[in-house]
């Protein structure tokens, strides 16, 4: 399983953990659109899902929302595999707590 932190936010789903750090193809049947979500202060949603939903040859998406914009989100990353999904995550956390010392700023998705 995946060992997930999230400084100063509240898991509200997760169905992430339950992955293994092995290739993504063995577990297809895990890979869903709404895999996390973790809620901040200010706004701020960390969200993860993987698209299209089901299929290996899909991706992870990674999301940085604020105010529950979805249409423009602060952040945009993706990821293929589940090593690459953990260092996203972290860039994204990042972000997130730059965003929460620093709110007037804004964070460019990248």
């Amino acid at each position: 399983m995946i060992s997930l932190n999230f400084t100063g936010g509240t898991v509200t789903h997760d169905d992430l953990s339950h992955l293994q750090d092995i290739a993504v193809a063995k577990q297809v049947d895990l890979l869903k659109e709404d895999m996390l979500q973790v809620e901040f202060a200010e706004g701020l949603l960390l969200d993860v899902g993987w698209y299209p939903e089901f299929d290996a040859t899909g991706g992870f998406r990674i999301n940085v929302i604020k105010n529950y914009d979805w249409d423009l989100p602060l952040m945009a990353l993706t990821a293929h595999e589940t090593s690459e999904l953990l260092e996203k995550l972290a860039i994204a956390q990042n972000a997130i707590q730059s965003e929460l010392r620093n709110p007037n700023l804004g964070t460019s998705a990248t």
